[in-house]
């Protein structure tokens, strides 16, 4: 082992010259336990240019008892050319593999129980050997660029952590001008906080868990509160009590960050004004991404909805007006959605607070194993907002080239709470459901007139 940790280390120092750079955990970071462990489903390795690069497949088993999947299995690496992806499958089920999302293009050819495929270019997948809405064991594959600019363990700018465990409590504060590197073969149990801090960058290939809290027992996982400028970049994070990320302030910036959770309160990323999520990969059971602050973008994301939340929630309050959402190129390639309550939905708002909410679009989403409905977009007074009876309302958005590759269960929604409280100016653009253009209240759609307007479909 030390003599692989030695080779992995001289990769990454060579990164700039390397096409491949895998990660192992030491001896210390992994267990037989129900947080994290090697995969008893799969072995996988990479192949390139004739050689071939073992990887170590993590595991986690399901902890919350209405969770559809038994374990969530993923493999991390970087690279900056086209690789073959060998995939040795236990689970018993031997159905031809499809490798998501869809509009990858990858083809999965498979024999007896080795399936192979190539990967182009960064970006996460899922491969899967069942259909339905229910898949037992998920595979995860996290296709990183090479890295750049990793720092040295030596630097006193950094906070480092390097190869095996590190115990950092329920609350590190990161120190004012220090930013914060996980080495690929990191596993750092905890979480990161800050306040009135500007300019914090997070960064590298490792892992934090937030394994040690059960649901809603701790804060969030990084939690960095009236910041600006905060970068965060390429690591992954499991086990979240709360929400994955939450920012305050303005001007972040989220790039290639993979969330794993399991319990209702895991919601993915909440973060403030002007902020830029991109290349994220999301597997958690509350909402994926809050949008809940003026001029912010959401782009290139994959995202595994589990049984409860939305992958993008405007509501449930705002006191405050806010406006210019932007969210587009967007993977939703599963929503494991079962009963109907009122935040199952894909595109969902249950506006309960005072403010107007406008200016937000949506375009180029495509979402596959689904089959519950994809707008939920209401106003009404809900636990988690402050009603007003004078004002709260939503106007002013475009839904445009989304596609969802199944039936809806139940029609999607558009409704105001009264007149004080409308839904209004609401266009939907080239909405396919099933392979047909969604033809508005004639199907698809429930829309209340006596508390919206200006709701048009084309």
């Amino acid at each position: 082992m030390k003599a692989l940790l030695v080779l992995i280390s001289c990769c990454i120092c060579c990164a700039s010259f390397a096409e491949v750079v895998t990660y192992e955990p030491t001896p210390n970071m992994v267990g037989s336990n129900k947080y994290i462990h090697q995969s008893a489903e799969y072995k996988i390795e990479l192949v390139q240019n004739g050689k071939t690069y073992p990887l170590f497949v993590y595991s986690m088993n399901a902890l919350h008892y209405t969770n559809n999947s038994k374990t969530t299995a993923w493999v991390n690496f970087s690279f900056d050319a086209p690789i073959t992806v060998r995939v040795y499958n236990n689970t018993g089920y031997h159905n031809t593999a499809q490798v998501l999302p869809r509009s990858s293009g990858i083809k999965a050819v498979e024999k007896n129980s080795l399936t192979e495929f190539v990967i182009s270019k960064p970006g996460q997948y899922s491969v899967e050997y069942q259909t339905g809405i229910r898949i037992e064991h998920p595979l995860l594959i996290f296709a990183n660029p090479l890295e750049k600019n990793i720092p040295n363990a030596a630097d006193t700018s950094i906070v480092y952590f390097g190869p095996g465990l590190h115990l950092i409590s329920d609350k590190y504060i990161i120190p004012k001008g220090k930013k914060v590197y996980l080495h690929g073969s990191a596993y750092v149990k905890g979480q990161l906080y800050a306040e009135n801090i500007n300019d914090i960058k997070i960064f590298g290939r490792g892992i934090l868990s937030g394994e040690d809290y059960a649901a809603r027992t701790a804060d969030h996982m990084i939690s960095l509160k009236n910041a600006t400028n905060v970068k965060i970049e390429g690591i992954t994070m499991i086990h979240a009590p709360r929400f994955m990320i939450t920012l305050s302030g303005k001007k972040h910036h989220i790039d290639n960050v993979k969330m794993m959770g399991w319990w209702f309160s895991t919601d993915g990323i909440s973060a403030g004004e002007e902020t830029l999520i991109e290349n994220c990969f999301f597997k958690v059971n509350d909402d994926a991404v809050k949008l809940y602050q003026n001029n912010t973008e959401t782009k290139n994301c994959v995202i595994w909805q589990m049984e409860n939340g939305a992958p993008f929630q405007m509501g449930w309050n705002g006191t405050n007006d806010y406006s210019n959402c932007y969210v587009h190129d967007i993977e939703v390639i599963r929503v494991e959605h079962e009963w109907d309550n009122e935040n199952e939905a894909v595109i969902c708002a249950i506006h309960g607070g005072k403010g107007h909410k406008t200016k937000f679009s949506f375009e180029n989403i495509r979402i596959d194993n689904s089959t519950w409905r994809i707008f939920h977009l209401v106003t009404k007074p809900n636990r988690w907002g402050q009603w007003n009876t004078e004002r709260g309302s939503m106007s002013d958005m475009i839904f445009r080239n989304i596609e969802m590759y199944g039936e809806q269960k139940i029609p999607s929604l558009v409704m105001g709470h009264d007149a004080k409280h409308p839904v209004y100016n609401m266009k939907f653009e080239n909405i396919i459901i099933n392979g047909k253009k969604a033809k508005g209240e004639r199907e698809n759609f429930i829309v209340d007139k006596e508390t919206t307007w200006g709701i048009s479909f084309e």
